[in-house]
């Protein structure tokens, strides 16, 4: 393939082709890494309605970018929006950030053994021995560790904006909004070490349980690692139906519940691009720049489980044309903070 640089977004079609295979991880980065470098390059110029068009269109005929794990399938997207397949009683590593990196964590389901573990790095260094938190994690009881383990509800959030937070996730269903979609971690305790990728691990089975998630009726934020508190996320009303806030920072997460054959409000972000994951209902989403009518130009037609990705500076709304509601997440960030 040739530098992103000279063939610009007409190098998407073969990117998308390449990136829907089942690739080691470390190839899906790479092609990740030059989708990156045209998205850029082209937000850095400014995008008109027709190209944001046909960027859209690329992001909804690639859906996301699959990267496999021992304990699960990461659905990524370029702007730093996942989901996350995690196995029964499997997740990630015990973990911190070692640079700025914030996360926001939306739990849609939690498998059986489920649980989410929060501490700070002092109590960690303190208490932490690699025989005593095995057994632990095999089901041990150990009051070093059991206050930070927590089993969360479908709808709950959890934000990590600070160093020093030793976290992880076991054996949820969930989103992250991130503000860049690689690992930027210092592994504490790494029970994944040596394990193989399940064969189950493809493209065709990752996608039909993607098609399937639904997303909470409620929402709640969850702050502190012991004790906690929980925030109740209620729904404001916007126009043609309702929004849950989830994190506004530099990362601007945030779901939405629309009215059978009602159209959301048209948005425009000069400076931020834009995920957009439908979870429920269909219909079309309209994208036009400023010079264009929005009465004029072909919408796309969108259905469950479609991903698309908005230009910064791109006018955009959904017309959901269903006789159920329509559900989707969006997830808002500069381009220069999430492609680096």
């Amino acid at each position: 393939m040739q530098a992103p640089a000279t063939q610009g977004l007409d190098s998407l079609p073969e990117l998308r082709d390449r990136l829907r295979n089942d690739l080691p991880i470390g190839e899906t980065e790479r092609l990740e890494a030059l989708l990156k470098a045209v998205l850029l390059e082209a937000f850095a110029r400014g995008v008109s309605g027709a190209d944001a068009r046909r960027i859209a269109a690329f992001q909804q005929e690639l859906g996301f970018i699959l990267k496999y794990k021992s304990y699960a399938v990461k659905a990524a997207s370029p702007l730093g929006y996942s989901i996350f397949l995690q196995q029964e009683r499997e997740g990630f590593s015990f973990q911190r950030h070692v640079v700025h990196k914030l996360e926001v964590f939306h739990v849609l389901a939690v498998k059986p053994g489920g649980y989410v573990f929060l501490c700070d790095s002092a109590h960690w260094d303190r208490v932490y021995q690699p025989d005593s938190f095995a057994r632990w994690m095999e089901g041990e009881p150990n009051p070093d560790y059991d206050p930070y383990r927590f089993v969360p509800h479908p709808g709950d959030i959890f934000v990590i904006s600070e160093l020093g937070v030793v976290h992880t996730v076991i054996g949820c269903v969930l989103e992250e909004y991130a503000t860049v979609s690689t690992d930027m971690v210092e592994r504490l305790h790494d029970q994944n070490a040596g394990k193989s990728i399940p064969p189950a691990f493809t493209r065709e089975n990752s996608e039909a349980v993607l098609a399937s998630l639904e997303a909470p009726a409620r929402n709640r934020l969850v702050k502190g690692n012991h004790p906690r508190v929980f925030h109740k996320i209620e729904p404001e009303w916007v126009p043609g139906g309702e929004r849950f806030l989830l994190c506004d920072s530099f990362v601007r997460a945030a779901r939405y519940r629309i009215a059978p054959k009602a159209e959301t409000l048209v948005g425009e972000d000069p400076a931020r691009a834009i995920s957009l994951r439908v979870f429920r209902g269909q219909g079309t989403l309209m994208l036009a720049d400023r010079s264009e009518s929005p009465a004029s130009v072909p919408g796309i037609e969108f259905n469950p489980g479609d991903l698309f990705l908005v230009a910064p500076g791109i006018r955009y709304s959904f017309r959901n044309e269903s006789s159920d509601h329509l559900e989707y997440s969006e997830h808002s960030i500069e381009p220069g903070v999430a492609f680096i």
